[in-house]
This record gives C-alpha cells, sequence and structure tokens, in this order.
C-alpha cells in the first residue's frame, strides 16, 4: 500500500490549527505541513494587526439564528461548543488557555431573537443552564438580560498549545509568506515535502481575489484583573461593552471596537479611553476591583470577514491538485473553529472534488 499523500495547511490562526489538529487526529499517518507568515509562538511583541486570532477575546457568545447565515453559523458554533468544553474539562486552564465560566449579557435593545428566548432554552449549549434574568435582576436602562455557561479563551496561550499539539504529532512548520494558495504547492516541493495534491487553505486574507473579503478593525484593552465571568452589554446608542477573561492568568480583555474597511494598526488613545470609561459605567463591580485599571497592553487585530459568510469549498486547480478554502469568520472564528474544521476536513477526505458551501 502507498503511503498517503502529505497535506498543506495554510495558516496559523486558529481556523488554520483547528484544520490541522482535526486532519492529525483522524489521519495520523498523513504527512502534514502548516506554512504560516505568522506562528503562535512567535513573541507576542512581534505579532502584527494582520494576525488576527492571537488578538481576540475571545468567547462564546451566541447570536440568535435569524438568517440562513446565521443558522448555518449557529450550528457550526454548537459543535464548536462540544470540543472546547470536551477540552476545557479535561486540561488546565495554564495548559490550553481554555475555561468554563459564566456568562452574563445585558441588552438595553433586544431584538425579536432574544425575546423570544426562554429560561431552558439551548443557547450556548444544551447543557448551557440557560435562563432569562429577572427584571430585578438588570441594571437601569436595559431591558433584557440573560445568563449561561460558556467558555473563555486565553487566545496566545491556546494557539501555542494547539501548534504543539499538531508538531508533538509530527506535522512540519515552514515560515512563508505566499503570494497565493496555489504556491503552496511550490514552497513545499523546495522543502522536501513532494508529492501534494491537496492544499487547505486558512489564509484569512484576501490574497486569492476573493472579492467578497474585507476586514474588521477591533481594537480592545487587556487589563491586570482577571475576572470570573464573561459580561457583554449592547448599549442604547447600537456600541457595545464587554469583559473577557483569559483563562490561567492571562487578565480581561476590556472592548470593543467593530469597524468596517478600517486598516488602521496602530492604537487610537482615545479609543481606549473610551472603552475603559464605558466598562467602568457598564460594570462598576469589576471596574472597583485591584487591578481592573491596570492596563498591560492595547490590543489591535484586522479580522477577516466575508460577505455571505464562510467560504467552505473545494477548488479544482488543474494538474490534478485541489485547494480546499476555509476561511472569512470574522469576529467568529474561535467560536466556529471546531465545527468548520470537521467540514474541511471532510471535503479533504472526499478529495477535494465535492463542491459545498456555508
Amino acid at each position: 500500500m502507498s503511503p498517503p499523500d502529505p497535506i498543506i495547511v495554510i495558516g496559523a490562526g486558529v481556523l488554520g490549527l483547528s484544520v490541522a489538529h482535526t486532519l492529525q487526529t483522524r489521519h495520523p499517518s498523513t504527512p502534514l505541513l502548516i506554512i504560516a507568515t505568522e506562528l503562535p509562538t512567535d513573541p507576542q511583541s512581534h505579532y502584527t494587526p494582520d494576525y488576527a486570532s492571537p488578538w481576540a477575546g475571545a468567547h462564546y457568545r451566541p447570536i440568535p439564528a435569524t438568517t440562513p447565515q446565521l443558522a448555518s453559523e449557529r450550528t457550526l458554533a454548537l459543535s464548536t461548543a462540544t470540543t472546547m468544553q470536551r477540552l476545557a474539562s479535561t486540561h488546565h486552564p495554564s495548559t490550553t488557555g481554555l475555561a468554563l465560566l459564566p456568562a452574563i449579557e445585558y441588552l438595553e435593545r433586544p431584538g425579536p431573537g432574544e425575546l423570544a428566548l426562554r429560561t431552558g432554552d439551548t443557547y450556548a449549549s444544551p447543557t448551557d443552564n440557560f435562563r432569562i434574568l429577572a427584571t430585578s435582576e438588570l441594571p437601569p436602562d436595559v431591558q433584557w438580560g440573560c445568563a449561561y455557561d460558556t467558555y473563555c479563551v486565553n487566545t496566545p496561550l491556546y494557539l501555542r498549545w494547539l501548534l504543539r499539539e499538531c508538531q508533538k504529532r509530527g506535522a512540519r512548520v515552514l515560515r512563508h509568506r505566499l503570494p497565493n494558495a496555489k504556491a503552496a504547492f511550490g514552497a513545499a516541493e523546495k522543502l522536501g515535502f513532494p508529492g501534494a495534491r491537496t492544499v487547505v487553505n486558512c489564509s484569512g486574507r484576501n490574497f486569492d481575489g476573493d472579492a467578497k473579503v474585507g476586514i474588521i478593525r477591533g481594537q480592545t484593552v487587556l487589563v491586570r484583573r482577571e475576572f470570573d465571568k464573561t459580561v457583554t452589554r449592547q448599549c442604547g446608542d447600537g456600541s457595545w461593552s464587554f469583559l473577557i477573561p483569559r483563562p490561567g492568568g492571562g487578565g480581561t480583555i476590556v472592548g470593543g471596537t467593530k469597524e468596517v474597511g478600517d486598516w488602521e494598526g496602530e492604537v487610537r488613545v482615545e479609543t481606549r479611553e473610551r472603552l475603559l470609561r464605558r466598562a467602568r459605567e457598564c460594570f462598576p463591580e469589576f471596574a472597583h476591583g485591584l487591578g481592573a485599571e491596570e492596563v498591560v497592553r492595547d490590543v489591535v487585530g484586522r479580522r477577516p470577514w466575508r460577505e455571505g459568510g464562510l467560504r467552505i469549498e473545494s477548488e479544482d486547480v488543474g494538474g490534478g491538485k485541489t485547494v480546499v478554502h476555509g476561511y472569512g469568520a470574522g469576529g467568529r472564528g474561535f467560536e466556529l473553529s471546531w465545527g468548520v474544521a470537521e467540514h474541511v476536513v471532510g471535503l479533504v477526505e472526499e478529495g477535494g472534488r465535492l463542491k459545498a458551501s456555508l
């Protein structure tokens, strides 16, 4: 029996590493090469805004499935939650950066999706203990609130753990900037990794001419204090304020902004001050705690997103070679990651011939 063809994965963000991990779990004898411009093992001071995954919060805050796209993403999110819960319950946060934590949401202008929810519904997962908050539990101006169990991620720690797991299973890593996905085949040949017929494109960037791809600038603040829950508040003016702990001693992310098409990579000091001021107003129980105002770093990331949702499909690039695409999650990369990986690996297993978009 001939050995299996090697697989190339482009990207060392959360989608690329989740795909690589899933491939190795299902096919441990398949040679795997990860090609990426930046790696989670780089010093955090060297991360650029284009390496979006380490800059994420990240927590799992469900979004009601009010459109076909959101319904599809909900399926991916629920699948991901199952894996995240298993990892969080079997590994210490100091190892993976994952922890199960309580979550609170406050909405000043709830939509029909939220108003339709009832205590006991499945929100973040079937075992999330979801309940609607009583009026007496709501802060002033808040019209709707809920509590549930979710997970939070210390993103740099989690990404480093994922990469280590892949390398322990034999994955090779090449730091290289590719001009397009198809160029990965040639790069692998030069590295002495011949015979690959499948590339998985989790680059997140629009280097293959997808006109639907754009970026969303996000700015947050990492403070020293690690809160005991994640809290999100929708304000009356349409802005959002949130607290996302980074388990394993990583502090808490205070956020945040969502600036579509804004490529500014530098920190805006006025934005930092506004985020901290809003957090003091929205979450006084956090703001009065030790370390809540001690800023560790400002966080700016360019999150790649795709109009109409993720691209998960196979592309025949000629010569018997296939590129399987898996990108465009925007700010939902972590909460959709394992669900996306299952679909992407499914396409790889079918030889890259199946055309299936989500």
